[in-house]
Formats: structure tokens, sequence, C-alpha cells
């Protein structure tokens, strides 16, 4: 009978640990972007939330206006990754600078954030995924690449987000081209970057971008 009662009350305790983490993750979140304008609950047994923070990208210091989302998820950082390698984090959340949350940003940001439990991998700072096609209308580019956040309220959600003592990787998601994939795996990584900076790369996802080579 008390075996029964304890497990009953480890069980019943599980839930409770899980929904205080997504409390705890949206509530640094909230801490720097406010509250979410659109929230996306995820019913999956492996619950990963995606919260859409309006925002506008042309700095207050300058004129003009450039208003977007930062979509941010919230879950899969609920467990580790497997096979994460060196001194790389064990945990990661993935944000995506967009126009919209249209479905297919939010089906592919989505997808992104299960693949490490479903493929048995990892990802961090410059890891990427090709696909067979583009996976978002308008865009020729068929290549996720992961970098980090350069806009202070991010890289501050970078350094303070943790779970269970592990600190979480912030991951910004990026569409590139098979020539910029090209030139990543033959020149490495800083090239590439250095190309972002020298043609001023969109902080907000543009489908219509065109191709740095």
């Amino acid at each position: 009978m008390f075996s029964r009662l304890a497990k009953l009350m480890s069980g019943s305790s599980e839930p409770s640990k899980a929904a205080d983490l997504y409390r705890h993750r949206l509530a640094i979140y909230e801490s720097e972007f406010g509250e979410p304008e659109h929230s996306f609950t995820d019913s999956a047994e492996r619950r990963i939330d995606l919260h859409a923070f309006g925002r506008d990208f042309v700095p207050v210091c300058q004129e003009g206006s450039d208003e977007g989302y930062v979509l941010l998820t919230n879950g899969m950082s609920q467990q580790r990754m497997p096979g994460v390698r060196g001194d790389a984090k064990l945990r990661a959340e993935l944000m995506w600078y967009v126009r919209e949350p249209t479905p297919d940003v939010r089906d592919n940001l989505h997808w992104l954030a299960n693949l490490p439990f479903l493929d048995t991998t990892w990802f961090g700072f410059g890891h990427r995924v090709a696909l067979p096609r583009p996976p978002v209308a308008g865009t020729d580019c068929q290549t996720f690449l992961f970098l980090t956040p350069i806009i202070g309220p991010d890289k501050q959600i970078a350094e303070t987000l943790e779970v269970e003592g592990d600190p979480v990787e912030i991951l910004t998601v990026n569409l590139i081209s098979d020539r910029e994939l090209a030139l990543i795996k033959s020149e490495g990584l800083d090239p590439f970057l250095d190309l972002l900076d020298d043609n001023d790369y969109p902080p907000i996802f543009d489908p219509a971008r065109k191709s740095y080579v």
C-alpha cells in the first residue's frame, strides 16, 4: 500500500515539475520581451511551445521602424540533447526572427526543435541542417544554419537561462543558399559571417534574400 502511494505521489510531482520549468522559461523570456503577442501550445508528449514576441528591430536611437517577431521555443531544453560532445551546452532553445509567425514558419521551427531527439543528434553554434528542397515558400535557400544571438536582450536570455543546473544555448535560426553552404564547407564559417556583415544581413528572415555568394 505504501509503495503504491509513493509511486502515485512521485508521478503526480513530475507534471508539476515540468509545468514549473515551462513557466520558468517563459518568465525569463517575458523579463526581456514583455508578454508574447501569440503563444502556440504543443499537445504532443514532447511538448515544445512557441511564443511570438513583437519587436521593432530598428534601434531606438534610429529613425523608422522594422516590425517583426522574435519566435522562441519553450520546451526543447526540457531534456538534454543526445550525443553532445566537447564543451557544448547540453540543452538548447531555438529563436527565429520573422515578419509573421506563419504556420509554415512555426511548423519548421517545431520540427527543428524536435529533430535532435528524433535523430539522436545535437545542435550548437555553426551547425547546419540541409534539406532536399526549400522549407518555406518564396525562398531558394534550403539549409538551416544555427548561430547565437547578437542582440542585447536575446544575449541576456542566453546568459540567464538554465534548466536543472544545465546552461541552455539559445540558437538563432537562419536559412542559407547552396553556394553559401559550399563556402562554409570549403573555407569555414568565419568568411561567411564576414559576408553577412558586408551585406548588412537583415535580422528578420527575408525569403527573397539573394545568395551572398
